[in-house]
């Protein structure tokens, strides 16, 4: 029987390190290995949740732990206790419960082992899960108080400093502050500057600039963002937003907004109308003045944000021949010209096209790969002996590899018949354990990426079958479709589209002239 354990640290255990108690991990670690010890259970796996998200989605390892529960690889998951697998929402509970429940995945605490399938340890297992969670939301809230509570303080409540300021410990108080960083606060005063007055040109006039002007400025000088990379025009638009620049300390500004589309959740972050706004204790880095004015040339220039559909079919397609990035949609409300496919990498020199005539290249460009493909498809598609031999090959060393697993496992059974008697001391039957262990692992490993290449041939040659009538279905029928279902489509059979032009159609009347290559999602393994 296989079992794995699941380890996360609570904001509690953070506390508990802190106050030198030790790595929480760890300690949970021996504790569970040693109830495995005892109750000769086999651990093949161990699961270690470094994040603490509030839900399923904020943890990648509770994502992979309920992935295999549900695909039957468990028999049952060690925990400190069952309020570690979770304090998210309804919904999140049902996920967890429901996995455990018809996957018959037992849960095994140091207090009590629990079966999903019994009435009362359902009933125990969800009480305690709405428990946790109402313990998680008053947590929260003490520490969104306390939060606040710093930030009428004048303190600096985040983690993160913004660009021009590090952040400090305050001395003999609670809390911290922020503290100017000369070079990067010349940066910022530049940027505030360039927006405000605009650029100074050589024969003394000044240039007008927008937020991308300011964001190709910073790059051209060398100046990094605070992750060290390129600014972008969003980046700069939140910099020239942000009245910690002028002293002032902000909470609340840009709360969470949880949305539904499509059954999952997204969180959208506007700016709140009604945010608290204090005097903060670090020192300005620009005058109210220049804010004043920065403010107003911004609000001048705001446009309503599009909402509705998708309206650009090549969305997440189209890669820049020259910096490989995707490129945009660009769209013309005002003057009503059709919308253009840019590159909005600065300093890329590729050449925008109208975005109809990229879209019409790319139909013209399938229908010419399925008349040069059509007649020879069923000889093509079908998969070569060499590939057929790969997966027969791969299939007989799963087979292989879990008669080795069960030799291990009634090795592994036979270390607790063996310290019983007397043959193995405590310290011999804990290395042989450990060292059997290993094995069982790395073996169950092993069969897991086997299997998983094995699935990665069979779905290579299910959509190498099928890529083509996909092909032929999408042409007839994708005048009729709106822009989100034909990039859906054309992304099932597509990997990407390069483009390229060098010569600008404006002034040489020559608006097709670009290249685009197609990469159709062809298996390379046949």
């Amino acid at each position: 029987m296989a079992y794995c354990i699941y380890l996360r640290k609570s904001r509690a255990d953070a506390e508990a390190e802190l106050a030198g108690e030790g790595e929480t991990l760890a300690r949970h670690e021996k504790t569970l290995l040693a109830l495995a010890t005892k109750l000769k259970l086999s651990i093949t796996k161990i699961y270690r949740e470094i994040l603490s998200g509030e839900t399923i989605a904020g943890r990648p390892v509770m994502q992979q732990l309920l992935h295999d529960i549900e695909a039957g690889l468990w028999d049952g998951v060690l925990v400190m206790e069952v309020e570690r697998l979770g304090r998210g929402d309804t919904m999140d509970q049902g996920i967890i419960l429901n996995a455990f429940k018809y996957s018959s995945t037992k849960i095994v605490t140091p207090v009590k082992t629990y079966d999903p399938n019994d009435e009362f340890d359902e009933e125990y297992f969800e009480f305690s899960q709405f428990m946790s969670r109402r313990e998680y939301k008053t947590i929260l809230r003490r520490m969104q108080r306390g939060r606040e509570a710093s930030a009428r303080e004048g303190k600096y409540a985040g983690n993160i400093p913004p660009f021009g300021y590090r952040r400090v410990k305050l001395e003999n108080e609670k809390g911290y502050t922020l503290e100017i960083e000369p070079e990067e606060a010349a940066a910022v005063r530049l940027a505030f500057e360039l927006y405000a007055y605009g650029d100074p040109q050589p024969d003394g006039t000044t240039k007008e600039t927008g937020r991308a002007t300011v964001a190709k400025r910073l790059h051209e000088m060398g100046i990094k963002n605070r992750k060290g990379g390129t600014w972008a025009t969003s980046s700069v638009t939140r910099m020239l937003q942000n009245p910690v620049y002028i002293g002032k300390i902000h909470w609340n500004r840009r709360p969470g907004k949880k949305s539904t589309e499509n059954g999952k959740i997204k969180i959208s972050r506007p700016i709140s109308e009604n945010y608290l706004l204090a005097d903060g204790l670090h020192e300005p880095i620009i005058t109210e003045e220049l804010w004043n004015i920065v403010q107003a040339k911004m609000k001048s220039r705001t446009y309503p944000t599009n909402i509705g559909p998708s309206k650009n079919p090549l969305a997440g397609l189209v890669r820049c021949s020259y910096c490989g990035n995707l490129m945009q949609r660009r769209p013309f409300n005002k003057t009503g010209q059709p919308a253009s496919l840019i590159c909005a990498t600065h300093n890329c020199p590729q050449i925008s096209a109208a975005l109809y005539m990229v879209e019409n290249k790319v139909l013209d460009g399938l229908s010419q790969w399925v008349k040069q493909h059509e007649a020879t498809w069923e000889q093509t598609a079908t998969p070569s002996d060499a590939f057929l031999g790969k997966i027969m090959a791969l299939k007989n060393s799963i087979e292989a590899m879990e008669k080795e697993l069960e030799g291990l496992k009634l090795q592994f059974d036979n270390t607790f018949d063996l310290l019983e008697k007397g043959i193995y001391s405590a310290d011999v039957f804990t290395k042989r354990n450990a060292i059997l262990n290993e094995k069982i692992t790395a073996t169950t490993n092993e069969i897991e990426e086997t299997k998983k290449e094995l699935r990665s041939l069979e779905t290579a040659n299910s959509e190498q079958i099928s890529l083509l009538p996909k092909i032929k279905t999408l042409l007839e029928t994708y005048d009729s479709l709106p822009a989100a279902e034909q990039n859906r489509m054309l992304k099932d059979v597509l990997d990407h589209i390069e483009y390229h032009k060098e010569v600008n159609g404006r002034w040489h009347n020559s608006p097709d002239d670009f290249m685009i290559t197609l990469y159709p999602k062809v298996s390379r393994t046949f």
